[in-house]
């Protein structure tokens, strides 16, 4: 004889719950409260915890092509400095931004 028993799947489900009426304002309220709360609770930032004056230590390639190449090397010729410090000095701002408007958009999700 078999250690275990089979009962009726049939037999065990309890009968289908009747879902209540959603007043969609109330709903919307609550939504609401819950994205302020979030707001309030949010988590920082996942660069919060790095030091933003830290000394590079990473590279990220960049594909160009030849035009767009020519006028990088000619801007690092004429501002007398090198192709990598000009591309940090306009390109991390703009990252900055956007990561920062980004992350504050999110903050609702």
């Amino acid at each position: 004889m078999s250690k275990f028993t089979l009962q009726n799947p049939v037999a065990t489900q309890s009968p289908p719950a009747t879902e209540p009426d959603v007043d969609p304002a109330a709903l919307e309220a609550f939504a609401a409260g819950a994205r302020e709360w979030r707001g309030a609770h949010e988590e920082p930032a996942p660069w919060a915890a790095y030091d933003p004056a830290a000394v590079p230590k990473y590279n990220v390639t960049l594909r160009l092509n030849d035009h767009q190449l020519a006028m990088l090397r000619y801007l690092a010729e004429v501002q007398e400095t090198s192709q990598s410090r000009l591309l940090q000095k306009w390109v991390l701002p703009v990252i900055k931004q956007m990561a920062e408007e980004e992350f504050a958009k999110g903050k609702g999700r």
